[in-house]
């Protein structure tokens, strides 16, 4: 029961840190407070460059480092405002599957599905980036208490785009 405080804080952290800035989580779990505050998401991508001129062009993101690795292996850490990805490209990676490229059939593989960026206008941004050529995984969707979309990063991924009503 405790573990699932947990994890049900450090998720809604996560939600509400994409728009907010960093939060920090205090939570009590089986061994003492369990302080948390969400750093960042990584990716592995086909082509590092590829991959940052996308965050950068599409959503505003800068590069803040590049480096390599032993085995060829690239990274890039991009920043805008708190939200940190950091991308990886390693030589002979496995392309996404096509079932993990689809929202609605990711949910059938367990492991991360998404990750999500809450804007102030969905639709806008949403038609902003088709006119880009944007692939839209998932059109826009209202429901009682937020407006959400999916779209395809330049590797697939989907990044889920929420306005949350308030």
């Amino acid at each position: 029961m405790v573990t699932r405080c947990v994890v049900a804080l450090a998720v809604f952290a996560l939600a509400l840190w994409a728009g907010q800035g960093r939060f920090l989580v205090a939570a009590q779990g089986r061994d003492g407070d369990v302080e948390l505050s969400m750093d960042h998401v990584a990716l592995s991508v086909p082509d590092i460059a590829t991959s940052v001129a996308w965050y950068t062009e599409m959503l505003g993101f800068k590069e803040v480092r590049r480096g390599g690795r032993a085995g060829g292996m690239q990274t890039a850490l991009i920043q805008h405002g708190a939200i940190r990805i950091e991308l990886f490209q390693l030589p002979g990676a496995a392309s996404l599957p096509d079932s993990r490229r689809n929202p609605s059939e990711d949910f059938r593989t367990h492991g991360v599905k998404h990750f999500g960026f809450e804007v102030k206008d969905v639709r806008a941004l949403v038609d902003r980036l088709k006119a880009k050529g944007v692939h839209v995984a998932f059109e826009v969707v209202e429901n009682p208490g937020a407006i959400f979309a999916f779209v395809s990063d330049n590797a697939g991924n989907a990044v889920e785009l929420i306005q949350h009503k308030r």
